[in-house]
């Protein structure tokens, strides 16, 4: 009696995106009735446009960058470079948010799962909580430490830095908030979407795969 009550006081209420972080299951059972992902949506996109211009702020100041510049004969004005950074990050946030629930719902098709594709930009959307707030912590971090903006404190990146290459590319990709994230997400594909865990362990393993696959390729690519 006492679980109907409290499963229906669940379904009446909205999804919060801190109580991702703290109870990511209530907050999936709360996504099964609720059709809310706009808030959180453009909310999620404006936090990822602010660390994009803090982190373009952090990158026009690093000694490598300055000197590029003036060989270059380029100087930015900083309005430029903040709005550019925010512009830049929230486009990208908001394309990976589209894409990222396109993927799913493929790969779900697949698995003979018809979760209506909105229901996945939700889980997908409510799921950046956690890459969004290892963003956060690793700005300021770059503040403190004297960084530039592009490394995450919180992998392994920064200890393989002199390796460089696809090796480095690669090893950049285990990073907390980036794996804590995915498997908030398959939380949610089993919870939300119905899949089994075993699907969604599925699902997450694969979408981890790719982000090593893209992180090889990027490390094939020397930074100026």
């Amino acid at each position: 009696m006492e679980a109907n009550v409290n499963s229906q006081k669940v379904s009446g209420e909205k999804p919060s995106l801190l109580g991702m972080i703290t109870s990511p299951g209530v907050q999936f059972e709360k996504m099964k009735n609720s059709n809310a992902v706009w808030g959180a949506f453009w909310l999620m996109a404006l936090l990822g446009g602010i660390m994009g211009a803090l982190a373009s702020y952090l990158y026009s100041k690093d000694p490598a960058a300055v000197a590029q510049n003036k060989e270059l004969g380029m100087e930015l004005p900083l309005a430029f470079t903040l709005i550019g950074g925010f512009l830049f990050a929230a486009l990208v946030i908001i394309i990976t948010f589209f894409l990222g629930a396109v993927v799913y719902k493929v790969l779900m098709m697949f698995m003979s799962n018809d979760t209506p594709y909105k229901k996945l930009l939700a889980i997908t959307v409510y799921s950046s909580i956690i890459t969004i707030l290892g963003g956060i912590i690793n700005i300021v971090l770059a503040f403190i430490l004297g960084g530039n903006g592009q490394e995450m404190y919180t992998g392994l990146g920064p200890l393989f830095a002199s390796t460089g290459g696809v090796v480095q590319g690669v090893l950049k990709q285990f990073e907390v908030f980036a794996i804590w994230g995915l498997v908030v997400t398959g939380l949610g594909l089993h919870i939300t979407a119905g899949l089994s865990k075993k699907q969604a362990t599925i699902l997450v393993v694969i979408f981890f795969l790719l982000t090593l696959g893209f992180g090889a390729i990027g490390g094939m690519f020397p930074k100026a």
